[in-house]
Order: C-alpha cells, then sequence, then structure tokens
C-alpha cells in the first residue's frame, strides 16, 4: 500500500489523487504492524513515464493519437491499474511499457533503463493463456526458461513452488487441454512468474472468464501480490476489479487517450472475498466511477 496510509477501515480519510504521479511506498499491514518491503528481485528505482505520446498512421494517410502527453511514476512492488472504456490506449501504453511498442514521443525508463523487448525483469500476461497443448503444464510454465536459457534445474523448483502457489500442484503432468479456463490462466500466471520478474504486466487476464472464475482469480492475484510483491501494471475495464486489487487506478479518457485521474485505492492488505463487496471497496468505486462518469 502506499504510504504514509490512513488506518484500515477508516475509507474517506485517504484524498482523493488529482495528479499524474504515481510516487508511494508499499507497505504490508500485519494486524496493527506495518512493514515497509520491497521483495529481493525489485530494484530501488520503479517506472517513470514522461510526455509519452503515440500516434498510428492510417491506410488512408492519416493518423490516430492513441496517447496524448503520459506522466506517470509508479514505485517497485506497486499494484496499478490501467482503467477506461475502449480506445483509451491502456493496451497501448501496457505495450509501450513491455517494449512491445514504439513510442511516438517521451520517455520510458523501467528499473532506470529505457524500455525494450526482451527484457528478463519483466513478464506479460495476456487475454489468452497461449498455452502449448503438446505440452505438459508444467514444461508449458518452463517456456521462458528454455527460451531465455536459463538452468532449468532451479527453474523447475521455482515452476513447483508457483504451482503450490496456484493450486496446481497435482496437475503439474497433465494436458493443458484438460484444465478449465480458469486453469489454463493460473498456468500462464505461473509461467509469467518463473523467472522472478520484478515486473508483472497484465493485459486484461481475466476478461474472458466467467464471472465466478474471475473473481476467485482476483482474490487468488490480490494473494500472490502480497506473497511476492512484484510490481504490477493491470489493463482492465472493470472498475470492481481494479478497485479490489490496486494500490492505485489510473484512469483514462479515450481518443487521444490521456490520464484524467489517480485514484488512491484505501483498502487494508492482504485483501480476501471479505474485502470485495466492503463498506470501503464501494467508496472507492465510487470514487473511480466520478472520475470516469463522462464516459460510462
Amino acid at each position: 500500500m502506499p504510504g504514509p496510509s490512513p488506518e484500515a477501515g477508516s475509507p474517506s480519510s485517504s484524498p482523493r489523487t488529482t495528479g499524474t504521479s504515481i510516487s508511494p511506498r508499499r507497505v504490508r499491514r500485519r494486524g496493527a504492524v506495518t512493514v515497509t518491503e520491497q521483495p529481493p528481485s525489485v530494484t530501488r528505482e520503479g517506472i517513470t513515464i514522461q510526455s509519452l505520446s503515440k500516434v498510428y498512421d492510417t491506410a488512408d494517410g492519416g493518423e490516430v493519437t492513441a496517447l496524448r502527453n503520459i506522466d506517470l511514476q509508479i514505485q517497485p512492488g506497486e499494484f496499478v491499474s490501467f482503467l477506461g472504456p475502449s480506445g483509451c490506449g491502456k493496451s497501448t501504453l501496457l505495450h509501450i511499457i513491455a517494449g512491445l511498442l514504439p513510442q511516438t514521443a517521451g520517455t520510458v525508463d523501467v528499473f532506470g533503463t529505457p524500455a525494450a523487448p526482451g527484457r528478463q525483469d519483466s513478464a506479460i500476461m495476456l487475454q489468452t493463456p497461449v498455452l502449448f497443448p503438446w505440452r505438459s503444464v508444467l514444461d508449458n510454465i518452463l517456456l521462458p526458461v528454455e527460451i531465455l536459457g536459463l538452468d532449468r534445474t532451479s527453474a523447475t523448483a521455482r515452476a513447483h513452488e508457483l504451482l503450490e502457489l496456484t493450486h496446481l500442484t497435482e496437475f503439474a503432468q497433465k494436458n493443458v487441454w484438460e484444465l478449465s479456463g480458469g486453469m489454463r490462466q493460473r498456468v500462464s500466471l505461473a509461467r509469467a512468474l518463473v523467472t522472478d520478474p520484478a515486473l508483472l504486466l497484465m493485459d486484461e487476464p481475466f476478461s474472458a472468464l466467467d464471472e465466478f472464475t474471475r473473481e476467485r482469480l482476483n482474490i487468488e492475484l490480490a494473494r500472490l501480490h502480497e506473497e511476492l510483491g512484484r510490481t504490477t501494471l493491470f489493463v482492465t475495464h472493470n472498475i470492481s476489479e481494479a478497485v479490489f486489487l490496486s494500490d492505485r487506478v489510473v484512469c483514462m479518457r479515450p481518443r487521444p487517450g490521456e490520464v484524467i485521474d489517480i485514484i488512491d485505492v484505501d483498502l487494508p492488505r492482504p485483501r480476501g472475498a471479505e474485502h470485495l463487496a466492503s463498506a470501503a471497496a464501494i467508496e472507492n468505486e465510487s470514487l473511480v466511477r466520478e472520475a470516469i462518469a463522462e464516459y460510462i
């Protein structure tokens, strides 16, 4: 959670953020004790986005401005969601941070170096699991290890830890086509984490799932974030999902995509099912809806 933060259970005490900077510490709460932590693989530098714009050329010789003048500062260990209607550039922004798309103007620094493809300190999870049906669950998880030429022995031990964290241990040798949609997404999440990335990028990973499965995976993701503490950037259209998972919600408007507000989420961690429909969650959701009311 960002700091300094108010006491848990008093959502109205957190002011609404009106700037475009994200720069608090992340803290973990254990009862009455608040402990500032950073996972071992996370650097002290976060993600700095300055004056970022993205313009696409069209087939008829015109231009479409997908993003304009984005300025953000994201600290290590934060969970930040990008929220807004279709066409506001959420996924484009995520893919630029991942180094998969070049920006037209501005700069993006990830942990002190420019965003670039092929980074070993980041991983991306997409809307569909993108698993290979001829490989077992375990071998799908280990695919990035093979591609990057990492040590398979230590990575296999890490994969088994992730199988346990995602409640998939008994399915390690199963074919992925034998799994449900939610289980396949858990395999995809474990694969993203197997190289121990400092940055996890998630592009609407649960959007194709039914509401029950989606809610269950949100609870699991919140638990994993609390245990692993990775910097996580999450794209979603779902206000409740964004509030439940995030330390902050970046609200965006469409065409051109711009940041219109950033909302501090005042919910205690760790978060579980009891927080989904809590009074504090509803109040935070109301702040987000107010910020994007014009585009709902």
